[in-house]
């Protein structure tokens, strides 16, 4: 193919320096490849990054696969820092907390919980069509090296890159949907059990266990009340983007207030605030609302109950999951019976009974419903 495009000597250069050619390729490709990986890793900062990118791919396309290319190795140098750095740090986490690997967590969690086969059959259609999304994706990768050897037109590989992009993200939510499922058990039928043995089903092939889901798994815990393991299963949570940070930090605030360590609270409120979601209006919004979500912790742990209740009063309102607003209920009431509202208590009680399912306060709340009817309430005004 470069014999038709390359001068003679050229090609006779090549010929007499064959390993250099193989780098020079191999570099090449390296830098095409780069130029996707940077755009990935810059749609979470701003979501013009990408048209900014596809834009100086056609207005100055030279430049970019140039620039793409003196970029490899540093980028390489930077992923593999960044690589050992995290697996280092996630060591000696799991080694203080006494704790080898992933089977170690779920041995442990079969000690805590049941582990429900009803959901394995479940988890194992979750995770097959996850994998046939894997393998077009796959096919895709190889489909952009065939049009790099076989295509000669520039304009053309840049479409090319171009719809590859549009159609990573399209199967990304595809992927995600496959999974709705098993996310479910938890956001709509508020049953941590379940979700949390269809997590560990889907994660399990033959003898070998890789959690997956691991925020949602950690949720499960929260709501069985085992904050311990939940903090265990996000010591291996990615941290990759803004995103994913912010919700790191959300749930280990929450795991923080259950183990009533205020010090690591106010450490999540902290480090939760440096984060930003470049995500337009939506990211403001999201970043906003999470923030609010760990402060009232903070609140909750210092005993500000009536700023804690207005919060959980219009969380109520918005929230529209069955298990978010299980959850809001559930404090609304506490809340209530620590400042003797009883009848105000007992009405919110009685809704995370109705609602909660198998979420862990429930059984805290028939509790507090036997206290209130034990309890002379003919004198209290609502």
């Amino acid at each position: 193919m470069n014999a038709d495009i390359l001068p003679a000597e050229v090609i006779s250069f090549m010929k007499s320096n064959i390993v250099l050619t193989y780098v020079a390729g191999g570099m090449t490709v390296a830098g095409i490849v780069n130029v996707i990986l940077i755009t990935q890793m810059l749609m979470p900062l701003s979501q013009w990054a990408p048209f900014m990118i596809f834009a100086m791919l056609f207005i100055a396309p030279d430049y970019v696969f140039i620039a793409s290319i003196v970029l490899v190795i540093p980028m390489m140098i930077l992923s593999l820092y960044g690589w050992l750095s995290l697996r280092s740090n996630m060591t000696r986490e799991m080694r203080s907390r006494k704790i080898s690997d992933e089977q170690e967590i779920v041995r442990i969690y079969q000690i805590h919980h049941a582990l429900l086969p009803e959901y394995k059959e479940m988890a194992i259609a979750c995770r097959k069509n996850v994998e046939r999304v894997s393998a077009i994706y796959a096919l895709g990768i190889v489909a952009i090296f065939c049009i790099m050897l076989f295509v000669n037109n520039l304009w053309i590989l840049i479409i090319a890159l171009f719809f590859y992009m549009m159609a990573f993200n399209a199967l990304l939510r595809y992927r995600t949907s496959c999974f709705i499922p098993i996310t479910k058990l938890l956001y709509e039928k508020c049953d941590p059990e379940a979700c949390a043995s269809a997590i560990i089903y889907y994660s399990t092939k033959g003898k070998k266990i890789r959690l997956t889901q691991k925020a949602l798994f950690a949720q499960c815990l929260i709501y069985m009340n085992d904050p311990e393991l939940a903090q265990d299963v996000l010591i291996t949570y990615p941290r990759k983007d803004p995103a994913s940070s912010l919700t790191y930090w959300s749930l280990m605030a929450y795991i923080d207030y259950l183990l009533k360590d205020e010090e690591a609270l106010e450490r999540a409120e902290e480090e939760a605030s440096r984060v930003r979601l470049n995500f337009g209006p939506t990211g403001v919004m999201i970043r906003s609302e999470e923030l609010a979500s760990i402060k009232n912790k903070v609140n909750l742990m210092n005993g500000d109950f009536n700023e804690c209740k207005k919060f959980y009063l219009n969380a109520l309102k918005r929230s529209p999951f069955p298990f978010q607003q299980a959850d809001a209920s559930y404090y609304i009431a506490l809340i209530s019976f620590v400042q003797e509202e009883y009848k105000v208590a007992k009405m919110y009680f009685e809704k995370v009974v109705q609602i909660g399912n198998k979420l862990y306060f429930v059984k805290n709340a028939k509790a507090y419903l036997d206290k209130i009817d034990n309890m002379d309430l003919s004198d209290e005004e609502m």
